[in-house]
């Protein structure tokens, strides 16, 4: 099984906290962080095993772009933290970046809220934060994407639970 760990907003998580929070997945194809990752290093400093995709949260110093796209077997992503042009309020308008680079999925941050949409050919998501949720119920959350059946999961960090994330487009 290919699998991309999609993260957000790991804020004050110590540099070996967060690789061995991704160490414990064997099957990464690769990791996408979706900003705000920690001011004590550099994404570069980590040791994860797979390449890392990851752009500029607003408490992030490192020199990082603030909107990233790449391809991972196929699947074309953009990356943003969200809190650029209010995106994170109003994720819908995240498809104005679609006018500079086509994507299958979008990735954003910033608000620290699980968040699915789905239409045809596009998926936009938050993995909310990994250190301080803001859901409610209260989760730290990250997501799994299966590359071979093109399906997402979020999970509870600590509990290791699927968390059911509602469909936002209904």
């Amino acid at each position: 099984m290919r699998q991309i760990l999609i993260i957000s907003d790991s804020h004050f998580m110590p540099k070996n906290v967060l690789e061995h929070f991704i160490q414990q997945f064997d099957s990464l194809t690769a990791v996408i962080h979706c900003g705000d990752i920690y001011i004590g290093y550099e994404p570069g400093e980590l040791d994860i095993g797979c390449p890392l995709y990851i752009c500029k949260g607003n408490n992030d110093f490192a020199d990082l772009p603030r909107i990233l796209n790449f391809e991972i077997a196929g699947i074309r992503f953009v990356i943003t933290h969200g809190n650029m042009y209010q995106f994170a309020y109003n994720p819908i308008s995240l498809k104005t970046l679609l006018d500079d680079a086509p994507a299958d999925i979008i990735c954003f941050g910033h608000t620290h809220v699980p968040y699915v949409y789905h239409e045809e050919g596009l998926t936009i998501l938050n993995p909310g934060s990994l250190a301080l949720g803001r859901s409610y119920p209260r989760h730290n959350t990250y997501v799994l994407f299966d590359l071979d059946t093109q399906t997402f999961q979020f999970y509870d960090i600590k509990t290791q639970e699927q968390i059911f994330v509602e469909n936002a487009n209904r």
